[in-house]
């Protein structure tokens, strides 16, 4: 009886952070917003929308603690790979760039592409407005 409710959580959690290629098209979407609910929102309530997804595998709180993935309090400005206590890839450990607008940018739209060998099995966010939503999201909940 464990088993099944074991996979049904395993398909449960990857799903919810996109899943690689392969099981990505399996995976449930993210909630479509209408165009006219989109056009009134500011492009923080857009990307905490878009960031629910995320919300399976990290935390934005400060002191929050790590998931899957680690808490990404004041990442912006931080080194790849340098969260304390947090088991990083040694893609990213070894990555060597500092978490900007450009590098979050290349990350969040493919992160298998701007850094191969990571652990983060999330496929991108294909729109360059949703990348810039959720960046902006981001900013408003992890800046000191």
């Amino acid at each position: 009886m464990k088993k099944p409710i074991l996979s049904l959580l395993a398909c449960t959690f990857f799903a919810g952070c996109g899943g690689d290629e392969t099981t990505a098209s399996t995976a449930e979407p993210a909630p479509a917003l209408s165009k006219t609910a989109a056009v009134e929102m500011t492009p923080v309530q857009r990307g905490a929308k878009i960031y629910a997804r995320c919300r399976a595998c990290h935390t934005l709180d400060e002191g929050g603690r790590h998931k899957v993935g680690p808490n990404l309090w004041d990442i912006y400005g931080s080194k790849s790979g340098s969260k304390e206590g947090f088991a990083y890839s040694k893609a990213m450990k070894a990555a060597n760039i500092v978490w900007d607008d450009e590098t979050m940018d290349g990350y969040l739209k493919r992160p298998s592409a701007f850094m191969p060998g990571n652990k983060m099995t999330f496929i991108g966010l294909k729109k360059q407005e949703d990348r810039d939503a959720v960046q902006a999201y981001m900013k408003s909940e992890t800046t000191p």
